[in-house]
């Protein structure tokens, strides 16, 4: 005599699909979360890098917002109440500089032909670059010189 089972037999076919819904929804999210997560870094990032240019490079393109980097010619730093003016070169091309504001931490640090000096701004048609923002190249640091005259590490 057989005995009959009182549940009848659950067919697995259902669950199995519903399982590999999952499994795919699952890759498909993750996938469009990585390429988000990819594609805000790759963004940010190229507007975070900075690039420095030369003075032969900026003396090219002028108008255009730029760090400039050179080397600070000797006995060409001028200052005045307000203003600071200097010049930097490559070795081939010389950059007049003009900064509004109190750039003595940066120069001071600075003040010996050959160190280092980056400045940000705008070369002017006339030929002179207007700084906003000098930094001054040191062998362990940098020193950026602000309008209050505050210096930063």
């Amino acid at each position: 005599m057989t005995q009959l089972d009182p549940t009848p037999p659950v067919d697995e076919a259902p669950v199995a699909l519903e399982r590999k819904s999952r499994t795919w929804l699952w890759i498909v999210v993750g996938s469009i979360l990585v390429i988000g997560i990819a594609f805000g870094a790759t963004s940010m990032l190229g507007k975070s890098v900075v690039f420095y240019k030369t003075p032969t490079e900026v003396a090219t393109a002028p108008g255009q917002h730029v760090r400039l980097a050179g080397t600070l010619v000797a006995d060409s730093v001028a200052t005045t109440p307000g203003t600071t003016r200097f010049t930097l070169t490559d070795g081939t091309t010389r950059i007049n500089v003009v900064y509004q504001g109190s750039a003595t931490t940066a120069i001071s640090t600075a003040s010996q032909p050959g160190t280092q000096l980056v400045a940000e701004g705008e070369l002017g048609t006339d030929g002179v670059f207007a700084a906003t923002t000098l930094l001054a190249k040191c062998p362990s640091k940098f020193q950026a010189g602000s309008g209050d005259g505050a210096a930063s590490q």
